[in-house]
């Protein structure tokens, strides 16, 4: 069980490190991404430079995972943190589900499942 929530870890922290750089990189191309599921169209200076915000948040989240796994003192800590973050863009996503909002959508249930399951390992590694 330890063992394969450490290689999800590792795997969730160098793919948000690569995106994050990419994003950092070349905006446009962060912003398509189907992983990251932003989907918007960047129309000016201030919009590449908020998706690079976003984009560099999202490469030192990947760099604060991978560092987090090696330091034993600072992992509750840090694993806690990531979960809390992980949940709170899930239960975001989820009040999108709400009739009044924009509704039920496959595309957004997956994201948001996807977000749980990353929280739950997440909290899982805060504990092991």
């Amino acid at each position: 069980m330890k063992f394969i929530i450490n290689i999800l870890c590792y795997g969730l922290g160098i793919m948000w490190l690569i995106l994050g750089l990419v994003g950092v990189y070349d905006p446009n191309i962060f912003a398509k991404n189907d992983i990251v599921s932003l989907n918007v169209v960047i129309q000016s200076e201030a919009g590449a430079s908020e998706i690079r915000a976003l984009a560099g948040m999202f490469s030192f989240m990947g760099l604060g995972i991978l560092l987090a796994t090696h330091q034993p003192d600072t992992r509750r800590i840090w694993f806690s943190v990531f979960s809390l973050l992980m949940l709170g863009l899930a239960v975001g996503r989820s009040v999108g589900f709400l009739p009044y909002f924009e509704g039920l959508e496959e595309k957004r249930v997956i994201y948001a499942g996807i977000e749980y399951l990353m929280a739950l390992i997440f909290f899982i590694k805060s504990k092991i």
